[in-house]
């Protein structure tokens, strides 16, 4: 759905236009107003306006400069100029400046609806352009090492969808490699001599290193490679042989000896290195990534220019780590964010791990547990609300300590903390909600005659177009209808209850012309205001 913009200095004209017309019958979910150029070009700012409909003859900047202003800033924006003078010259300004109707008034209803649903048509075609499948290739070719950079990320942390068709992907992302491929993983560390330049001349370092592992690799591998968050260089080396082929070791020993090699020559500094077995893709790419770091640290350290081939699996005794647990997003971050659904999903993942890789480890448990309080504690916190507060009995839980012997406890406790949690900011939200519909009442009350959603949103710090939607989800109503409906009320009231004459009373509740307060209050009664206070 569509939101639209009038645009007029006669408020009659602007009112009879936004009231009137079956605007939601053409796609118009939201009908703006404004009664002059400065005031229109201020909304716009705030709200996402899609049509715009101005009068060309305003007070200040004319609707033409309006529309060169929308042209220069939103380009996006269908405008529609009506005017009352047939002026070649105005239609010339409007034709360059890319109006998208030029209507002559008087305007029958049945044309300005026709030329706002042209508009629309325009909007359609336009996005249905960009968004097409041929600009998406354009934009994806461009845009292709960003792409690979980051599809290589998520599979460094473990993020896949199992029914993902990595053909297609491969396919897409210009990488000329066949999903059942078994490459091997090479892990890259630059050292003193490089970390001692300056931002930019390590990125030149970088490019270098990357283009000198190109060129050795390229006989016969395809590399693909990104920098990963604690600054090691990632490469994922695919042997261009037949399916079920492994590359020789010897050779790749011998490949990534001479890229040290020729670092150490030509660029005069040190790099130390890890090269993996090789591995299912892409199924084995986070575990490797993993005993690569493990290598650095437990094999490695701070020694430099050293290279490490991987040659047997790590045993089976020794402890593992939970991942789950850790990969984004963060079981911290969604909470912050009021992600419920998400960070339930998270949990159940994290607790099936637990079941199925360590389900007799209580350090994991106890590791789980500090993990999950910890997120609690951070995000409670951070909105500045304390967890005794949130968690009631469950805090208790808290203060005690760790005493869960079984998943199944760890589990039980955080459902019940994070349920707490989420009924708790619901009630918040639904609490501070409560409190703006209270001052949009408040405020319509007291500025009854100049009250606007404009005008409204100002008074309690709202973008128009979220209190808009905010209002009618709480109430089932539009401001605009609230607005229409208090005014005619208003105006009732005081038929009834007092003899101020109907113009009084009109401009009372914001009707400068009285004919037109006769014609809106006879649409909603069914008889005019004189004939009402007459019964």
């Amino acid at each position: 759905m569509y939101q639209l913009l009038i645009v007029d200095d006669q408020p009659d004209l602007v009112e009879d236009l936004a009231t009137m017309l079956p605007w939601s019958n053409i796609g118009i979910e939201t009908v703006h107003t404004a009664f002059s150029a400065a005031e229109a070009l201020e909304l716009i700012a705030m709200t996402p306006v899609d049509i715009v409909i101005s009068d060309i003859r305003m007070p200040g900047r004319s609707g033409l400069d309006l529309l060169e202003a929308i042209e220069r800033s939103w380009s996006h924006i269908k405008c529609i100029l009506l005017s009352g003078y047939n002026d070649f010259e105005y239609a010339q300004r409007a034709l360059k400046s890319k109006a998208s109707n030029y209507l002559l008034k008087p305007v029958e209803d049945e044309e300005l609806l026709n030329a706002v649903s042209k508009a629309i048509d325009e909007l359609e075609s336009r996005w249905r352009e960009i968004s097409s499948h041929q600009g998406a290739l354009d934009t994806l070719r461009v845009n292709l090492p960003i792409m690979r950079n980051y599809r290589l990320q998520q599979l460094l942390k473990g993020q896949m969808r199992k029914d993902e068709d990595w053909q297609k992907q491969l396919d897409m992302l210009g990488m000329p490699i066949a999903a059942e491929a078994r490459p091997a993983m090479m892990l890259l560390r630059m050292e003193d001599y490089f970390l001692n330049h300056n931002e930019e001349d390590r990125e030149l370092f970088q490019y270098a290193i990357c283009n000198m592992a190109e060129e050795i690799f390229s006989d016969n591998c395809d590399l693909w490679y990104t920098r990963d968050e604690y600054g090691y260089y990632v490469f994922l080396i695919f042997p261009r042989f037949p399916p079920g082929q492994n590359f020789p070791e010897s050779a790749l020993e011998q490949k990534i000896t001479q890229l040290q090699h020729y670092v150490k020559l030509y660029l005069k500094g040190t790099v130390s290195l890890v090269l993996s077995k090789p591995f299912p893709f892409p199924s084995g790419v986070a575990a490797a990534y993993e005993q690569l770091l493990a290598s650095f640290r437990q094999r490695i350290g701070a020694e430099r220019d050293f290279l490490f081939l991987q040659k047997d699996e790590h045993e089976q005794h020794e402890a593992n780590s939970l991942s789950l647990l850790y990969q984004p997003p963060l079981l911290t971050h969604l909470l912050e964010a009021g992600q419920w659904e998400a960070a339930s999903e998270k949990l159940k993942e994290v607790f099936g791990e637990l079941e199925q890789k360590f389900g007799d480890s209580h350090e994991h448990i106890l590791e789980s547990y500090y993990s999950i309080a910890s997120a609690l504690s951070y995000s409670a916190h951070k909105n500045k609300l304390w967890l005794s507060e949130l968690l009631g009995n469950g805090f208790n839980q808290l203060l005690a300590g760790p005493h869960f012997h079984t998943i199944k406890q760890l589990q039980s406790w955080t459902n019940e903390a994070i349920i707490a949690y989420r009924d708790y900011m619901n009630g918040r939200v639904q609490d501070s909600r409560s409190g703006i519909i209270q001052k949009v009442h408040e405020y319509a009350s007291a500025h009854l005659k100049d009250a606007s959603l404009q005008s409204i949103a100002a008074y309690v710090y709202l973008n128009p177009s979220y209190l808009s939607k905010l209002y009618k989800l709480e109430t089932g109503e539009g401001i605009s209808d609230y607005l229409s409906r208090l005014k005619m009320e208003t105006a009732a009231h005081l038929l009834r209850s007092s003899t101020n004459k109907i113009y009084e009373i009109a401009e009372h509740v914001g009707y400068q012309k009285t004919s037109y307060f006769i014609k809106v209050f006879k649409d909603r009664y069914g008889i005019t205001p004189q004939e009402f206070r007459e019964h």
